[in-house]
């Protein structure tokens, strides 16, 4: 069965024995990725998963099942399992269907001939990254992660209230992880890109170059003395401690008392340079969204403008508790999770300013560009952090050598407070990115 007659068969069948309202959440992902070693395929991998969940009102009560099979038998087994769920489930806010939003966003072209891109197009496209990868520096010995893959999926929400959404998305995404080698010394370094629309448009050789430059530019790293430096986060840095915080956003955090930003909203939580956005809305991004995990339509949000608190992300029973309308960032972790709380595609607004202007008005400081141990190093209810990173040393406005064996320390909100200096270098490759942030000093130990 499609899952169009599956949802109808449920649902006349729900309502014959007694269903009052119902409702079906139903995803579907398919993936295939190829990897390449020392000129041949490594692996081939097509990967297929989803399932669907099943709420639904019997005799005054919530009930929930879930399926990974679509077929005609599975029918009767989530209706009965719902309806027992329903006679022990004790809840003290009983969850409600939605029956949908006035209007919603246009959904994005969906570029199903992605879906059908021949392998040898995926194999080449990886064999030919190796390729100029191996070739770009002498000291390249291999290419330890290489490969090319695409992947689709699909969402769909209906409930008898009348909310129906469906949307599917694609994506191909290139990806290579380099080793390099000299006088005894090895270090690696990666790089990766993105199309919504084919594995051609990635620009196969610019990742196997810049995945190159990475790595041969940790070479000749050493440590530095311990003390307090100015200090810039590289944009990808700067998007890794982000996604570290997210959850300090959430109105879920703030209300159980996990969050700093609890009661601070109007107030001046960040440098007045932070602007903080969601916006699902966005084009050409891979993380786009017209309606969230429980039907709302989405829309840009400001998080923070300006250094000023705004907002919380608010799926609707937490925008229902605060009183507020919902920022339509209700989330699921899978098909059959529960309903929380996250964002769409977060971001930090871009400056003006280069990478190479805040270097260069460096007189003496440090560059990092990876933060490791993430999840050890980092509190989000006290925003304390302690992460060893690598990055490159600065003097007199120019990039001397690269460092290692150092760790950054701090606090996120003193962070956000301290930014002085906001990149224009934002690079969407996730659902949480920023450009690269200046700082004028941060605890680093060393040597």
């Amino acid at each position: 069965m499609d899952i169009q007659q599956f949802q109808e068969a449920l649902f006349t069948k729900g309502r014959e024995i007694g269903y009052a309202d119902m409702e079906i959440y139903y995803v579907n992902g398919r993936s295939t990725s190829v990897k390449v070693l020392k000129g041949e395929i490594d692996q081939y991998t097509i990967v297929e998963n989803g399932g669907l969940s099943f709420r639904g009102v019997i005799n005054g009560k919530m009930g929930y099942a879930s399926t990974e099979k679509l077929e005609p038998d599975v029918i009767d087994f989530l209706l009965d399992e719902a309806r027992s769920n329903a006679e022990i489930l004790e809840s003290e806010e009983q969850d409600e269907l939605f029956a949908g939003s006035e209007s919603y966003p246009e959904q994005p072209a969906y570029a199903a001939a992605l879906a059908d891109t021949a392998p040898e197009i995926l194999i080449e496209a990886a064999l030919e990254m190796e390729r100029t990868a191996l070739a770009a520096d002498p000291r390249i010995v291999m290419a330890r992660h290489c490969s090319v893959s695409i992947r689709e999926n699909e969402v769909l929400i209906v409930n008898t209230k009348g909310l129906h959404c469906h949307r599917r998305k694609s994506l191909a995404t290139a990806y290579v992880y380099v080793i390099a080698a000299d006088q005894g010394e090895t270090v690696t370094g990666g790089w990766h890109d993105y199309s919504l629309r084919s594995v051609e448009e990635i620009d196969i050789v610019d990742v196997a170059h810049r995945a190159v430059k990475e790595a041969v530019s940790k070479l000749g790293a050493h440590t530095i003395q311990s003390d307090n430096y100015p200090v810039i986060f590289r944009h990808d840095a700067a998007a890794q401690l982000l996604a570290a915080y997210t959850s300090v956003f959430s109105a879920e955090s703030v209300d159980k008392g996990f969050s700093r930003l609890a009661g601070k909203l109007g107030q001046k939580v960040a440098s007045e340079h932070i602007t903080l956005i969601d916006d699902p809305l966005m084009e050409n991004v891979p993380a786009g969204s017209t309606f969230d995990a429980e039907g709302s339509a989405t829309h840009r949000n400001e998080i923070i403008k300006d250094g000023e608190l705004r907002t919380y992300f608010h799926n609707r029973k937490t925008a229902r508790k605060a009183g507020v309308e919902s920022t339509s960032n209700a989330s699921k972790g899978s098909y059959n999770g529960k309903i929380g709380v996250s964002y769409h595609n977060l971001y930090v607004e871009p400056g003006t300013s280069t990478l190479e202007d805040m270097i260069r008005e460096t007189d003496r400081g440090l560059m990092i560009v990876e933060l490791q141990g993430l999840h050890a190093g980092t509190n989000t209810a006290s925003g304390n952090f302690s992460l060893a990173c690598l990055g490159y040393w600065i003097e007199q406005g120019q990039v001397v050598r690269a460092v290692n064996q150092i760790t950054v320390s701090g606090n996120f909100f003193d962070v956000l407070q301290q930014v002085e200096e906001v990149g224009n270098d934002l690079r969407f490759t996730g659902s949480c990115t920023s450009p690269s942030l200046k700082l004028a000093a941060l605890s680093i130990s060393g040597s």
